[in-house]
């Protein structure tokens, strides 16, 4: 019996170890499902690939004709982006399949969206503008000078928007958060307690459907994050919409209206029906 252990934990002590399987899935997370989105306006389309513990993602095959054409798009990074320009009123309906480099996961049904259409998939409670990561650099900006950054966006229906999350960077010192109207005017404005990423403004500001605002905030000390060719095209989340060239800055503070290589400045509004 001892001579069999001893086999036994030889044989356990050598075998390999198990590899993990290939199963990679594919999920989407802009624009959001039953959305509608502007006929002939470039669309950003974002979403990420998944792998369990195996990892080792490749690229990603889009389709939007239910296969008879694909687009292939880099996801090492597990994320992946591409602009379309739908040009055809209707629903449009997104599959996608991911690669290791070993195997091809399934064909899965994303979701579908409504060019040219005037669905408002139901809002039932507060709602942030989610940004997910694409393969683009995130920089923690060394930029040490004042600066006002922002996002310029819409809603879809009324409500309010009751504050702001910020992706913070260097500085982790006190700032304020502002919301302006579309020509400057200043709405409301709520100051920081030390490092806090969620601002909520003392009165919920007023939005209507249909027209621009501005969300910011004011760092005194610069040390900011910031994406760079982020906002290449329509961003679609009801209730929100930013368009191309969303993100906004302004050195020294105030109404922010210059951009920089389409760049996210990571300014997520929250919004209450």
């Amino acid at each position: 019996m001892r001579r069999l252990a001893v086999l036994l934990l030889a044989l356990v002590l050598v075998s390999p170890t198990p590899a993990f399987a290939d199963g990679p899935q594919v999920y989407m997370s802009s624009p959001t499902a039953e959305a509608s989105v502007p006929l002939n306006e470039p669309l950003m389309v974002i979403g990420g690939a998944v792998n369990g513990e195996a990892g080792g993602i490749t690229d990603v095959d889009v389709t939007t004709d239910d296969g008879a054409t694909w687009t292939t798009l880099d996801a090492q990074g597990e994320r992946w982006m591409y602009v379309i320009t739908p040009t055809t009123p209707g629903p449009l309906t997104f599959k996608a399949r991911a690669h290791t480099a070993s195997t091809t996961g399934p064909i899965t049904q994303l979701r579908t969206i409504h060019v040219g259409g005037t669905t408002l998939p139901p809002v039932t409670r507060d709602t942030t503008f989610f940004f997910e990561n694409i393969p683009s650099s995130n920089v923690w900006d060394a930029d040490d000078q004042a600066v006002e950054l922002g996002l310029r966006t819409s809603v879809d229906r009324p409500g309010s928007i009751v504050g702001v999350y910020l992706r913070r960077g260097n500085y982790r010192g006190p700032v304020t958060a502002r919301v302006y109207a579309s020509n400057g005017v200043l709405l409301a404005e709520q100051p920081s307690s030390g490092d806090a990423s969620q601002i909520t403004f003392a009165t919920p500001v007023p939005v209507a459907p249909g027209t621009e605002y501005v969300v910011s905030y004011f760092t005194p000390a610069g040390g900011y994050v910031s994406t760079e060719n982020y906002f290449v095209g329509n961003v679609v989340q009801p209730p929100f919409r930013a368009s191309a060239n969303a993100g906004v800055y302004r050195y020294g503070g105030g109404f922010p209206t210059d951009t920089w290589n389409a760049s996210n400045y990571w300014v997520q509004p929250i919004f209450r029906p």
